[in-house]
């Protein structure tokens, strides 16, 4: 799955970063990493990264159906989009739109930046940045490799 899960317990944020094509499949099935993952707390913040999708395949009826779905979340959960592209923003803004009863502390924003400073006081690192960007994948392996390998700076990594 072209995704990068980061799960920071001492920050509270769960990190997810997609990258290159990502369809409706992979997009619904991404809640399985984050609740198999051992460091996962409803309590802490979600930030999900679509700043490096270049090819969104993804349709307004999977985001219904995601947002119909209960959140891993707790209520009281931060939630933020970061979707620079036109057609993420909109699919984000219309999932806030289904899900507002579900996920009240839900954003949409065009920019990293502007995600951050949404989050509570002592969740940045000292680069300024909670993940590393992913790695581009070579043609014809998309699916293959291990975010570890990819990105070695970073632990405790799910790629699924």
């Amino acid at each position: 799955m072209p995704v990068v899960l980061k799960i920071d317990p001492h920050r509270r944020v769960v990190h997810s970063a997609f990258y290159g094509r990502i369809t409706d499949a992979e997009l619904l099935g991404h809640h399985k990493s984050i609740a198999s993952d051992p460091d996962f707390n409803p309590q802490f913040a979600d930030i999900v990264d679509f700043s490096d999708v270049t090819d969104p395949a993804i349709t307004e009826s999977a985001i219904a159906a995601l947002a119909a779905n209960p959140s891993l979340f707790s209520n009281s959960a931060v939630h933020i989009v970061i979707a620079p592209a036109a057609v993420v923003f909109r699919l984000g803004a219309r999932f806030k739109e289904l899900a507002r009863s579900s996920r009240p502390n839900f954003h949409v924003l065009k920019t990293r930046a502007e995600a951050y400073q949404l989050l509570p006081a002592g969740w940045q690192d000292t680069s300024g940045r909670l993940a590393d960007r992913p790695v581009p994948r070579r043609a014809g392996r998309a699916n293959e490799g291990c975010a570890r390998e990819q990105h070695p700076g970073l632990n405790r990594h799910s790629q699924s």
